[in-house]
């Protein structure tokens, strides 16, 4: 079973949403904490380095602070598109509150997506990026990221799946077909960003602490 990974973050920060960009890329789940409105997310940072420095990714017990996608690749589950019978072809995150009230959703539930690749059974469905996904056929994703990966793994090639989608205020329905045969991915990964020179020394894998 793969680790779960949680993200901590600061809105707007650079480093951070190339972070993001590159999980998206990679089809992985994981959750965001943002230091800046999430005090259990400075907590844990405190609690484990001493300070808060962002993006920190939390895999399983192990910290890495920085955003180093050589480093990252050792840690890192293989993306879903290597280790499924199928890929969506989309990265997706859980959907917060926050996420919820900027969509006029009346709760938090289901996933947001987050890149899409050109050609995957996603982008064919017509899925964009900030789309949400409420449902999969009559199932409501009450268990968000979670819910959805675990759809999609059930799924083979040649299966059609049926997904509830609000964009703009306007829920909508979409089939994503997987075909028989996929052609390989071809992720882009953005190049690594250099941490500031203050946080320079953060940008470096930090195991357990005894």
């Amino acid at each position: 079973m793969a680790d779960n990974i949680t993200v901590f973050v600061r809105r707007g920060d650079p480093q951070c949403e190339a972070l993001l960009r590159y999980l998206d890329q990679r089809n992985l789940t994981y959750t965001t904490k943002d230091v800046t409105a999430d005090p259990s997310a400075t907590a844990i940072l405190f609690g484990r380095l001493g300070r808060v420095a962002v993006p920190a990714l939390l895999i399983g017990e192990r910290l890495i602070v920085g955003f180093d996608p050589v480093q990252l690749s050792r840690y890192l589950p293989r993306p879903e598109s290597e280790s499924q019978g199928v890929s969506f072809g989309a990265g997706v995150r859980s959907v917060t509150v926050d996420v919820a009230r900027a969509h006029g959703l009346a709760a938090a539930f289901g996933v947001e997506v987050g890149s899409v690749r050109e050609g995957s059974p996603a982008a064919s469905a017509g899925i964009r990026a900030g789309d949400i996904i409420t449902a999969i056929g009559a199932y409501t994703l009450t268990g968000g990221a979670d819910q959805f990966r675990t759809a999609v793994s059930a799924r083979r090639p040649g299966d059609t799946m049926t997904v509830s989608v609000w964009r703009d205020r306007v829920a909508m329905d979409a089939a994503v077909e997987f075909p028989r045969e996929e052609a390989p991915p071809q992720d882009e990964v953005d190049p690594p960003v250099a941490p500031p020179v203050d946080e320079r020394e953060g940008a470096s894998e930090l195991g357990d602490r005894g």
